[in-house]
């Protein structure tokens, strides 16, 4: 009898065993890169413990989460992508270019564990923005819903708009908006800044999509400098240039000289500290922006900006879709993944649960959110939380998933995606979108290239120098780094892609 006993105690040891669930520590864990407003927040450790809660129970896996900050993010993911440090998936965007990403051969190519791991984002991604992804025919990331168009302009305090009388609806150019910085300037008795930034973008003013241009890959020239090349967004020819070389590049070299003159920008770029620090001290004006939307600026002024009303200002009647531009929000699974299939079901996650996706949007509900409206899908601080104590904010909005599934933070909002549908529809169109180039064969002149640009035309691109004799020394020396051959091999390849559609 005792042995029976016994037999039947080990069965039901047994069958408990199978049914006890995954704990934290017994699955693999997933180092994933992204984007915050300080890279240091106070609630992350709460946050990833939140998101693993879900992950664990979901996907049999758990996430480590490692933000970046603004200034560093692309210099420390190119370092993180080809040191082969541990890494699992990172997301990519416009502080980290996708095309520069695929170029450090850091990425994995995940298009049969897309098919086979992430069903739902595969349904919901249109052609053209996964032909965006690919690289000679492998598909190095996600790319994720987000509207896939843009246009430039400023973010803009709305209380000077209203003191300096600026019509700032009727101004449709750079140069248009000169009359209000003017007035800031004069007005706040220099206490207030007409623009800020922080490097590597502070002062430049080479927008290739304002200017006409598709850059195809902002990755080719200097840190920060929106592409060294161009193709027309009005050629059907796709001819590939030189940027530096066309009339266009020196009227933005003209105008970031004059408006450095003016002191429309900083002396000194501030880096992101000191940045968001002006911001909270109204000790600026506006904020020059690529990929202007449709999204209510009112969380982001609650956050940053404190909490004056913030002025979506656009100076181009039509946006714009670039192969850039949907490869605006993308994840990718880094090629030293040691859990690979893992990485692609937590990206996956991320673009069909909405409690994972929001709290890394918002953070924790109850701590860093409440509902303000849920019928709406609208939230907002709860009571006793505001910007400058809240323990978890991100950098932008839509970089971990379907954006379609993000909850609002004001009634503005609701409708924004038919918005953006319309604009999509009425686009200007990239001749070449959906190329995305291999830069592989170009690599030491792409090196060169970014030296030389770095030492030469970084000061024309920020106005840090007389365009005249700057601009000229500036093209001699890319032309000696090796622009030409550049030039040459992307044409190639966007013949060659042209003749395959």
């Amino acid at each position: 009898m005792p042995s029976k006993l016994l037999v039947l105690l080990l069965i039901a040891v047994i069958v408990l065993a199978t049914n006890i669930p995954l704990l934290a520590q017994d699955v693999p864990t997933l180092d994933y890169y992204f984007i915050l407003l300080s890279s240091k927040p106070e609630d992350l450790q709460a946050v990833e413990d939140a998101a693993n809660n879900i992950l664990v129970k979901n996907i049999g896996a758990k996430v480590k989460l490692h933000p970046l900050s603004f200034t560093d993010a692309q210099t420390k993911a190119n370092l993180i992508l080809n040191s082969g440090d541990a890494c699992d998936v990172m997301s990519f965007g416009s502080f980290i270019p996708f095309p520069a990403a695929v170029a450090t051969g850091g990425l994995m190519d995940i298009g049969d564990l897309l098919t086979q791991n992430a069903p739902n984002l595969m349904s919901n991604t249109p052609p053209e923005n996964l032909a965006a992804v690919k690289n000679n025919g492998k598909i190095y990331g996600a790319p994720l819903f987000s509207g896939g168009s843009s246009r430039a302009g400023f973010w803009v305090r709305g209380d000077l708009l209203d003191k300096y009388k600026f019509d700032w609806k009727n101004a449709k150019t750079w140069e248009s908006w000169e009359p209000f910085f003017d007035a800031v300037l004069k007005g706040e008795d220099g206490k207030v800044t007409p623009l800020v930034s922080s490097d590597p973008y502070w002062g430049r003013q080479w927008w290739p999509n304002y200017y006409g241009y598709d850059s195809i890959s902002d990755s080719i020239g200097a840190t920060g400098a929106r592409g060294m090349v161009g193709v027309k967004l009005d050629d059907p020819d796709t001819k590939v240039v030189p940027v530096a070389f066309t009339p266009e590049y020196k009227q933005a070299a003209e105008l970031a000289r004059k408006w450095y003159l003016k002191g429309y920008f900083l002396k000194t770029p501030p880096i992101d500290s000191e940045m968001i620090a002006l911001r909270a001290q109204e000790k600026f004006a506006a904020f020059e922006i690529l990929f202007l939307g449709n999204w209510s600026t009112k969380n982001m002024a609650a956050n940053e900006w404190n909490n004056k009303e913030i002025i979506t200002a656009p100076i181009q009647d039509r946006t714009v879709v670039t192969t850039g531009s949907v490869l605006g929000a993308v994840q990718g699974v880094c090629a030293v993944s040691k859990h690979p299939v893992e990485a692609v079901k937590f990206i996956e996650e991320m673009n069909k649960n909405a409690d994972l996706l929001n709290l890394m949007e918002y953070g924790i509900e109850g701590k860093h959110w409440e509902w303000k409206d849920k019928a709406n899908k609208i939230v907002g601080f709860p009571v006793g939380v505001d910007a400058n104590n809240v323990g978890y904010v991100v950098a932008g909005h839509g970089q971990f998933g379907d954006k379609r599934l993000v909850y609002l933070t004001t009634a503005d909002d609701i409708g924004v995606l038919d918005k953006d549908a319309a604009d999509r529809k009425n686009a200007i169109v990239s001749p070449i979108l959906g190329f995305v180039p291999d830069l592989t064969p170009i690599q030491n002149e792409l090196a060169q290239l970014a030296s030389a640009a770095k030492q030469y035309c970084d000061p024309v691109d920020k106005g840090l120098v007389d365009v005249e004799p700057g601009l000229a020394e500036c093209q001699n020396q890319i032309k000696a780094a090796g622009i030409d051959t550049i030039v040459a091999e992307l044409q190639k390849q966007i013949d060659v892609w042209k003749a395959a559609k």
